[in-house]
């Protein structure tokens, strides 16, 4: 219900997918996504209520999704200087 598919079968048993589409290669489209704006895709696709959670139900697409949520990110976290901090605490 929460994923869509479609199959498709080549003519031959020895056919070459990878020959077939360099010949229609207007039928195809190769989409490159940056690993910098990986996070970011990632975050929005989860507003858009767009997660492993909603792709794979039940506990193996929860799992996925706990797993990504909690993950360390390689995006450099903005912290307060160690000076206000303590400024604070007293």
């Amino acid at each position: 219900m929460n994923q869509f598919a479609l199959f498709s079968i080549m003519s031959g048993a020895a056919s070459d997918l990878t020959r077939w589409l360099e010949r229609r290669a207007e039928l195809c489209r190769r989409v490159v996504i940056p690993a910098a704006v990986k996070w970011e895709i990632r975050d929005k696709l989860d507003q858009a209520k767009v997660s492993e959670r909603v792709l794979f139900p039940g506990l193996d697409g929860r799992a996925r999704w706990l797993r990504r949520y909690y993950a360390a990110r390689d995006v450099p976290v903005r912290r307060r200087p160690a000076a206000r901090m303590r400024r604070r605490r007293e």
